[in-house]
């Protein structure tokens, strides 16, 4: 009798058990083998937006409404993230009993029953064991390319195509329009398994971000080329001014670093090493086209070794972190909220995060940042590295459920939570997060791709309108723009007419926007028409917490003069509204103001990447740290090479480019 194997085991153990069965003299065929992708099935009805034709949408709608309630109860079986509470969120919040459940029941008549919950770091495997033993939710949300691509190959998920129709116009427009080669990447035989998640791929470019008070002590400018950041890094260096800054700033010389990074050296976020590799025109794990046209290794290239060269130079020069390769991410980036750091390299969204936290606590004593785009290396431009087509996560249903469409109707309804103006007047207060509303914990959902683009552009607009039109005065301004009211100050309040913008519960009720401000903006028509352009969102985030600080630097106020209301403002401004921030960059780049350079792999992992390129990984952060360190000399880079390419690189390498062919096939 033969023994019987169920898909959901097969995936499991390709997983798991590649390695045993090398070891049994299996050779396993790493041969591409092209995907029919086909054609997208067109809707039944021509979709347009209601922007564009209200009564073709009307028709539209009809045959794939958005937000339609259920007759009869639909259960559907998720898995979810167990994060940490953000400090907004009810005490005491879970994916089991947050808020979203009550009202998905009181929308859609959908019961959502949670069978696989963990924190991050094990919500892979135990869905990886839920899979193997046939009991994989309805629906969830994986950022792992391998397990969509197995799960799609074993027959295992549902086809989303009428799924996709019911999406909210908004996303639906930003798939079809803005974001098409998503949806083709998780097609075949023209049937879509995958609502994927909608990203900016210019959002993971990066920049080098700088201590601007650090280069005024030391007398030198932001540097434009890598020569030139070498040449900040041993100024920053030197013993007598790492005294001088620690007289300015209060923090101890010796815990001054110039540059830092993490010890990561092949992942490519914040605080990585990703920038530097990026200047010299490297980015670890990608594939670039040489002049042959074929696609080559960036890890064993030229360029990545010049990077780990000029590491090297910096470590030896006291400039890179002496301790990176003991310390993680996270420790970076407490060294820079504790104002220890003067440079290092990283994504649009640091101002915000480590940056603006060091300005909060060091302003007073003059802590302040910059950034330029990557310094050049040898005259030679240097361009962010991004991916060609980016999925970050894939919402995935199975092919058991018996109501797939559920899917869309879940994201629709967090959208309308997340995104809109008017969501606590149509789903109640439950859409708060001090009533047990945590975005984290929603267990499908798709990010509108466009939304911070378009926000970037209105708030900076209203911000310069707002203070053209006369509500300029830092007297009105610097105290903040929050006040703390009692639920009896606010209901009375509201019992007058009034209106008022909650930022955060608080012990006594609530953070609102402050009145007299609010007041002031209605009694002006220009301001109010002004103020109301920006979604709620937008202000009781942006304007809230930057207006005060935008007035007090339009008008000149050096950062050690501002009043801690005004500098808490420092990180959203320079994230999300200056004209010369930190998210001007990425919308710069997606509207071709400026270049990027992009990774030509942009398939989701081909099975000698899952098989061999664990160990690559591995390797290559070994080998680099050793050169950068001086453990190895720069030698060791032709054996890391060779190491690389007989361990699979080799192998890889050639199916990528038989990938590559069959993408480009129609080109030729």
């Amino acid at each position: 009798m033969k023994k019987i194997i169920s898909l959901a085991c097969a995936f499991l153990l390709a997983l798991t058990f590649v390695g045993t069965l090398a070891g049994c003299n299996y050779k396993k065929d790493y041969t591409y083998k092209p995907i029919n992708r086909g054609t997208l099935r067109e809707p039944e009805v021509e979709f347009k937006t209601a922007a564009e034709d209200p009564e073709q949408n009307a028709k539209f709608r009809e045959k794939y409404p958005t937000l339609k309630k259920y007759e009869q109860p639909v259960k559907v079986t998720v898995g979810a993230i167990q994060y940490q509470l953000e400090s907004d969120v009810k005490s005491g919040t879970t994916p089991m009993n947050q808020s979203f459940n009550k009202i998905a029941r009181d929308v859609l008549n959908i019961e959502i029953e949670y069978t696989v919950v963990s924190v991050s770091t094990g919500y892979d495997q135990k869905l990886n064991l839920a899979i193997s033993a046939n009991q994989m939710p309805d629906m969830f949300y994986t950022t792992q390319p391998e397990m969509f691509t197995m799960l799609r190959d074993t027959k295992m998920l549902a086809d989303l195509t009428d799924s996709l129709y019911m999406l909210n116009d908004n996303l639906l427009d930003n798939y079809l329009t803005y974001m098409p080669e998503l949806l083709e990447a998780c097609m075949e035989d023209s049937k879509l398994y995958a609502l994927p998640q909608q990203s900016n791929k210019y959002a993971s470019a990066q920049r080098l971000y700088i201590r601007k008070d650090w280069l005024d002590i030391v007398g030198m400018q932001a540097p434009t080329t890598i020569d030139e950041m070498i040449a900040v890094g041993e100024a920053f260096a030197k013993p007598e001014n790492k005294a001088k800054i620690a007289e300015k700033t209060g923090v101890a010389a010796s815990k001054l670093v110039p540059l830092s990074m993490h010890k990561d050296i092949t992942y490519a976020g914040s605080y990585s090493a990703e920038g530097m590799f990026n200047a010299h025109g490297a980015s670890v794990g990608s594939y670039f086209k040489g002049e042959d046209g074929q696609l080559y290794s960036s890890n064993t290239s030229p360029e990545a070794r010049a990077a780990i060269e000029t590491m090297r130079t910096m470590y030896e020069k006291g400039i890179l972190d002496n301790e990176f390769s003991n310390i993680t991410s996270a420790d970076v980036q407490s060294y820079v909220s504790a104002g220890q750091i003067g440079m290092v390299f990283g994504e649009w969204w640091l101002p915000k995060d480590a940056l603006g936290t060091c300005v909060k606590s060091y302003g007073a004593k003059g802590a302040d940042w910059t950034w330029v785009d990557l310094p050049s290396y040898k005259g030679n431009e240097s361009l962010p590295i991004v991916d060609t087509t980016l999925i970050s996560g894939y919402n995935l249903v199975s092919k058991n459920c018996r109501n797939p469409e559920a899917v869309a109707k879940l994201i629709n309804l967090f959208y309308d939570i997340y995104y809109n103006d008017n969501a606590e007047q149509m789903y109640g207060s439950g859409v708060l997060p001090s009533n047990g509303f945590y975005y984290q914990f929603v267990p499908v959902k798709v990010w509108d791709g466009m939304a911070s683009a378009a926000e970037y552009h209105r708030v900076q607009t209203v911000f310069n309108e707002l203070y053209e039109g006369g509500l300029n005065s830092r007297e009105l301004l610097s105290g903040g723009l929050s006040e703390d009211l009692t639920n009896a100050q606010i209901a009375e309040y509201e019992a007058g007419g009034g209106r008022l913008y909650k930022i955060s519960a608080s012990e006594k009720g609530f953070y609102c926007l402050n009145r007299q401000v609010v007041e002031k903006i209605n009694s002006e028509p220009a301001l109010k028409e002004a103020f109301d352009t920006m979604r709620n969102r937008e202000k009781i985030l942006h304007f809230a917490q930057g207006y005060p600080y935008f007035v007090a630097y339009k008008q000149g106020i050096s950062i050690d003069k501002m009043t801690t209301a005004e500098r808490e403002g420092w990180g959203i401004y320079h994230e999300m509204i200056d004209e010369n921030g930190s998210y001007a960059y990425v919308v710069d780049l997606s509207e071709g103001k400026k270049k990027a350079k992009y990774d030509e792999f942009y398939g989701v992992a081909l099975s000698a990447m899952t098989d061999k390129g664990g160990y690559l990984a591995d390797q290559t952060g070994i080998y680099y740290a050793r050169i950068i360190t001086g453990t190895s000399g720069m030698s060791a880079f032709d054996e890391f090479i060779s190491v690389y390419n007989r361990n699979g690189g080799d192998v890889i390498l050639k199916q990528v480019n038989e990938w590559y062919a069959a993408e480009h096939a129609s080109e030729n």
